[in-house]
């Protein structure tokens, strides 16, 4: 009660100490007439002013971060942000004893570790790893039983949730930047979502091929789409893996892609051949372009900053391939040629 006449006697002593200048109740009563105005125009406009409104919103919102683009500061306050992080919540569970997001990948693994998380994620195999140094995102191989040649990408920390599996299984070979990310983020068990494209490159019913660089900028990953899938989403036949980007070497001009004849079997005629991979050389290389000696059209690459992606199926039919790679600088200086 005393709190009360104490704040009652204070507001009196402003009062007469500072007074408030007089209201113009005119004033007031036409600043209410054109306040009803505009609600009836609103409510005249509906939708058309409802996505424009929306429109001029966006236009004002911080970049939040693209699969192409960096990813940008989000306000942790704004609806879009809350959005994305319930999302990405329900698309990912945490693995138990693994950190979730980019520090679970790309780090050195003892075989007990690399073995349990294989374990996890392909229950019904039981035969033990071969005996190698493994790291997470890594593809490890089984030692082989009555012919078998099982494969594992050893997870890292985010389990994918069996409605964003259900996804990548309807659409395993996407064409936008975002649904890409998303099925490698499937096949390492690690949410790329927020990894930055740096190069990438599809065949159509073939193989896509992208590398992505992480929103720290200390890890890279390397990632092979196909349009076949195993029980646990993942293409059939990948290899790729996540790393330091300190493991590349700037220097060299030599990429890492390889060509492989898709045929039946070996020793008849094929349908053609595949190039894929990706990797980075050095900077100083602009270009890349892949000849066939069977007379296969070229194929040219593009490099940006070092970084490069190759999917490209050649149609031919023929029964052995080879093919000249030639790097070439910005001015279209031949920097190096390599026999593939």
């Amino acid at each position: 009660m005393e709190d009360v006449q104490d704040l009652g006697a204070e507001l009196r002593r402003l009062a007469g100490t500072d007074p408030l200048d007089p209201i113009d109740s005119a004033a007031l009563l036409t600043r209410g007439r054109r306040g009803k105005r505009r609600r009836r125009l609103l409510s005249a406009g509906g939708v058309t002013v409802g996505v424009a409104a929306v429109a001029v919103v966006a236009s004002l919102l911080p970049d939040l971060g693209t699969a192409t683009d960096g990813p940008g500061v989000t306000n942790a306050d704004t609806p879009k942000a809350v959005t994305t992080t319930n999302a990405a919540k329900r698309s990912f569970t945490p693995v138990p004893g693994v950190p979730q997001g980019e520090a679970a990948v790309g780090e050195p693994l003892s075989m007990a570790e690399a073995t349990r998380r294989c374990a996890l994620r392909y229950p019904q195999y039981k035969m033990p790893l071969m005996k190698a140094t493994w790291w997470s995102g890594s593809t490890a191989m089984y030692q082989r039983q009555q012919g078998s040649a099982e494969l594992c990408t050893i997870p890292g920390g985010d389990k994918p949730s069996a409605e964003l599996l259900a996804a990548v299984r309807r659409d395993p070979m996407p064409s936008t930047p975002a649904a890409q990310l998303r099925n490698c983020s499937v096949l390492f068990w690690t949410d790329l979502t927020k990894w930055r494209i740096v190069a990438s490159e599809s065949a159509p019913g073939v193989a896509a091929s992208l590398i992505a660089v992480s929103p720290s900028g200390r890890k890279v990953v390397a990632c092979d789409l196909a349009p076949k899938l195993d029980d646990n989403a993942t293409p059939l036949g990948s290899g790729p893996s996540i790393y330091p980007v300190a493991s590349y070497d700037v220097t060299k001009i030599d990429p890492a892609f390889n060509g492989h004849l898709d045929c039946p079997t070996y020793g008849v005629p094929c349908k053609g051949f595949t190039y894929h991979g990706q990797g980075r050389v050095s900077p100083k290389v602009a270009r890349m372009r892949i000849e066939p000696t069977n007379g296969t059209p070229a194929h040219d690459v593009v490099v940006r900053d070092g970084w490069y992606a190759v999917a490209w199926f050649a149609k031919g039919n023929f029964t052995e391939w080879g093919a000249e790679v030639t790097a070439y600088d910005k001015a279209g200086n031949v920097l190096k040629k390599l026999t593939r």
